[in-house]
């Protein structure tokens, strides 16, 4: 019973992971986007800031 859990859990997450694989990358890029665009903020912030 146990073995059986464990295949059928083991299966369960390789499928989500399959599924999501493609979202993963997406949001990957999206995310590196976004961290330059803000890592570019943060410097024409501190750019501004009086010194």
């Amino acid at each position: 019973m146990a073995l059986t859990n464990f295949i059928l859990t083991v299966a369960g997450v390789s499928a989500v992971v399959l599924l999501l694989r493609s979202d993963v990358k997406q949001s990957a890029t999206v995310f590196r986007r976004n961290v330059k665009h803000i890592r570019k903020w943060l410097e024409e912030e501190s750019a501004n800031a009086p010194k």
